[in-house]
């Protein structure tokens, strides 16, 4: 989103290396469980500090931010949290006095494409914030998550097929990336909701004065 993005997504990248690392492992228990011992492993921590990194970046790098946060939200239009932040997220918050909120930044719009835009901007103002840096860093890595999930659940069964295992195991292989999938869509979901809301209540209780670059 600015250029703590970076920053966020590069502290994000060993838990993402992890998982990859993880899904490896699952992958060879389908194809060939005689060959996971000690010197595998060995080679699983390895390729965790070479190769998987740039595996991660190419599956993560695949898709935009929208396609990503569609595969979140499961809707086409309007996916990104920021466009529902005033008539959902928002009024959903305890923490969040929407008329304190309005008296502080203003009339707050309706449409979803406003209402991103808008809470974009009061975002940039409070990103350097601990609570809002620590649930954006969660939003990005679940997100990111949900999606590598995703587009591994076809390509492990093709490989799984391709080095011969049965066709059970490929069934299976894809139940559980599937599953995996949804666990990490369903915490992205809530990240980014966590994430907008603390936007929100954090200009809900202050009136935050506009920097140069916000």
């Amino acid at each position: 989103m600015n250029k703590g993005s970076g920053a966020l997504k590069a502290a994000n990248m060993k838990w993402l290396v992890s998982l990859a690392a993880v899904d490896v492992g699952v992958t060879l228990l389908f194809v060939a469980p005689g060959l996971i011992d000690t010197s595998t492993l060995a080679i699983l921590r390895a390729g965790a500090a070479t190769s998987l990194p740039i595996v991660v970046l190419l599956l993560t790098g695949v898709l935009s931010h929208e396609a990503k946060a569609r595969l979140v939200f499961w809707r086409f239009n309007n996916p990104l949290p920021g466009s529902a932040a005033f008539t959902k997220y928002g009024p959903a918050d305890a923490r969040v006095d929407m008329k304190a909120l309005a008296k502080n930044v203003g009339e707050l719009p309706h449409e979803p494409g406003e209402q991103n835009a808008r809470w974009y901007k009061l975002y940039r103002q409070v990103s350097e914030d601990a609570a809002v840096a620590h649930a954006h860093r969660l939003y990005l890595m679940y997100r990111d998550m949900a999606a590598m999930s995703l587009l591994l659940m076809p390509l492990v069964p093709a490989a799984i097929w391709y080095a011969g295992a049965p066709p059970g195991s490929r069934w299976i292989a894809g139940g559980l990336f599937g599953l995996q999938y949804l666990v990490c869509a369903i915490s992205a979901r809530h990240s980014g909701a966590r994430f907008v809301c603390n936007v929100l209540a954090v200009h809900s209780t202050k009136k935050v004065k506009a920097t140069a670059g916000g």
